[in-house]
């Protein structure tokens, strides 16, 4: 009973307290992002230390914070800028590690450059879409949230009702091909809906709704697979437990870190 009102509490201010978020955008959007990226990586950074790995949090978290800058700014850089700052990364971590008594340093190094590749960067897209939004008076955030709590909701709801054939049993043994099937369509009929309603954005036409609602609905849920493999992995049920019965961020935001840079390649892509 405990635990139920817990979970009740934490959709009672969570949701809202995301959308309203999104609402405000700027800063007040980067800093609510950059935190989730943090305790996202140190959810991740914990799951390795299940493995006896001894990551970097101090990069990693540095990291997390020049990528939400980066997303937010959303400086022009060219190749040989980004090439320069990935070889200064990779160095410092090595270095890092070189004057560390710790054993397992080649998988310590790992550890850490995959935590800031799969939090920070990935997570940190997020940002540069609601950077996008305020630009060109577009409402994709909202609709990448709204649809992936869609996607989730019908997912578990028909896969419950009448799923029966198995994904990934060895991953999550609860996935079914009819709940990725009604979580894909109400993930597409999320985004159909705000171009309808003209609630989009007046420079995207249907087919843009539709593929973009398509990319949502099938990496959102390849998130909820890749995480739920990191988790089997390290022997645990969930990321963490600081949304009470929900689990941890990572369990929350699994979707929208795989499905946010896709969304965000897309859009940078065609405009």
């Amino acid at each position: 009973m405990k635990m139920m009102k817990g979970r009740n509490l934490i959709v009672l201010v969570g949701v809202p307290g995301w959308l309203c978020m999104i609402h405000l955008g700027g800063y007040y959007y980067t800093f609510f992002i950059l935190s989730i990226m943090i305790i996202g990586l140190q959810e991740f950074y914990e799951l390795s230390e299940k493995k006896n790995l001894i990551p970097l949090r101090f990069i990693g978290f540095a990291s997390a914070v020049f990528l939400a800058d980066y997303f937010h700014v959303q400086p022009e850089l060219s190749g040989f800028q980004l090439i320069k700052l990935i070889i200064f990364f990779v160095i410092a971590v090595m270095l890092w590690q070189l004057f560390r008594e710790t054993k397992e340093s080649s998988l310590n190094i790992s550890s850490t450059m995959l935590g800031v590749l799969y939090v920070p960067l990935l997570l940190g897209t997020s940002i540069g879409i609601r950077q996008f939004d305020h630009n060109l008076n577009t409402n994709i955030t909202f609709a990448l949230v709204i649809s992936i709590w869609a996607c989730d909701s019908a997912a578990f709801l028909f896969g419950t009702l009448w799923g029966r054939s198995k994904i990934f049993p060895r991953v999550s043994p609860n996935k079914t091909w009819t709940g990725s099937f009604f979580g894909l369509f109400f993930s597409i009929l999320v985004f159909v809906a705000f171009y309808i309603f003209n609630i989009l954005g007046d420079i995207f036409s249907l087919y843009n709704a539709i593929l973009m609602g398509l990319l949502v609905g099938v990496f959102g849920q390849l998130g909820d697979f890749i995480e739920s493999l990191l988790k089997r992995d390290s022997g645990v049920k969930d990321s963490g437990k600081i949304l009470l019965g929900h689990g941890g961020i990572l369990d929350r935001f699994d979707s929208i870190i795989f499905s946010s840079p896709i969304i965000y390649i897309y859009i940078h892509t065609i405009f």
